[in-house]
């Protein structure tokens, strides 16, 4: 039985994503410990290290994102998807021959200009798909990228263990080839069977950017993650310091992110379900609260084990925002708009994901728990934004 171009595509997609989210997480959970081997050896210079390389690469997809989903909407979303794959995984090769961190923050850079895959795959996973099948489509691709998310950092504790962090990255640029194959071999832009002859609707354009749902939508994304990301470059080290023996560290570590990203893999499933009977501003409030309940405990607690359940916790308190986001989004973006409408919001979640890191670099060096009184104060700021900026009746 043939395949719809649809289906074709989603396949394709998620295979590239997985490929693309198990390949990051093999190694960037254990950055700061390759940055050590690089020749930065205090705590503070580490976590500043780590912060700013985690950072700089979807700071810059943030800006760049949008660009490549206009030229997306113009060329073709496969040949923008097909540069990204290629430029992910060569420059994944390249920072495992990296000699010191400039090399390594360079790479990084270079990575969030040229790659960008991230900003661009819910445009490709939804561009043929029929309306009535997006939000399974988005909410597919979304558990597909967190489960793999959750794989990678196990596997790349183990694979750290056994051959080494930097080795590490040539099996990570290996497994991002096949993203880059998958689009390049599976991927239609167009349906040859299924072309839209209606006529274009003058003034179909809108500005986005005024649309208070999608307003709302990029802010929620952007603080949400920012706080997320802030447990990147902080987890082995705060381990560390709660006792975590270094021979295990990274191992450990590994299994951390591995089961906090299952979590959010479970939550993202279940908001995903709940959103029909739900508001958003509901779902997102609830949340919100919770979050600032765990938050809190983590500034007095004194045990690895504390951590890591407090962790996974916040993990399932927080996934499926995204999900529901984008779900959101699918709703406004005209379809002469998706590449720069679904780039805006895949941007501006990259940039609070990229801010996260830099500020928990930077405050790690006061102290690792002041990262969690940050958030703290961040979530309540967001549920007075949600409460009082979002209509009751808002779906």
């Amino acid at each position: 039985m043939k395949l719809e171009v649809w289906r074709k595509n989603q396949i394709a997609v998620n295979i590239s994503g997985a490929c693309h989210f198990l390949g990051f997480t093999l190694v960037m959970p254990f950055l700061p410990l390759f940055v050590r081997q690089l020749g930065v050896e205090s705590t503070a210079g580490t976590a500043f290290w780590t912060g700013l390389i985690l950072a700089i690469s979807p700071m810059i997809a943030s800006f760049a994102g949008p660009l490549w989903g206009r030229l997306g909407d113009r060329y073709g979303m496969k040949l923008m998807a097909s540069r990204a794959t290629l430029a992910n995984c060569t420059l994944l090769f390249l920072m495992g021959l990296s000699q010191n961190v400039y090399q390594l923050f360079a790479l990084r850079a270079l990575m969030g200009l040229l790659g960008g895959f991230n900003t661009v795959s819910a445009a490709l996973v939804t561009q043929l798909a029929p309306k009535e099948k997006v939000a399974k489509v988005i909410g597919t691709l979304q558990s597909v990228q967190i489960l793999s998310a959750a794989v990678g950092p196990f596997v790349g504790g183990v694979l750290a263990s056994l051959i080494g962090i930097r080795a590490t990255f040539f099996v990570t640029g290996a497994v991002t080839v096949v993203s880059f194959l998958s689009i390049v071999l599976l991927y239609s832009d167009s349906d040859p069977k299924a072309a839209d002859t209606s006529p274009s609707v003058p003034g179909a354009r809108i500005n986005l950017l005024k649309h208070p749902e999608y307003l709302t939508t990029m802010l929620v994304l952007f603080f949400v993650n920012m706080a997320d990301r802030t447990f990147g470059p902080i987890t082995p080290l705060f381990l560390e310091q709660l006792g975590t023996p270094p021979v295990r560290l990274a191992a450990v570590s590994g299994a951390l992110f591995s089961v906090a990203a299952f979590g959010e893999a479970f939550s993202a499933w279940l908001a995903g379900r709940l959103a029909s009977r739900m508001s958003l501003r509901r779902l997102t409030i609830g949340r919100l609260i919770l979050s600032v309940f765990v938050l809190v405990p983590m500034v007095f607690l004194t045990s690895a084990a504390q951590f890591s359940v407090l962790r996974v916790i916040l993990a399932l308190l927080a996934g499926g925002t995204l999900t529901l986001a984008l779900t959101t989004g699918s709703r406004i973006i005209p379809e002469e708009q998706r590449g720069a409408g679904f780039g805006m919001l895949s941007g501006t979640s990259l940039l609070g994901g990229a801010a996260g890191p830099l500020i928990a670099g930077s405050l790690a060096g006061l102290s690792i728990r002041s990262v969690f009184v940050f958030n703290s104060i961040v979530y309540v700021l967001m549920i007075g934004f949600v409460y009082f900026n979002v209509e009751r009746n808002r779906n």
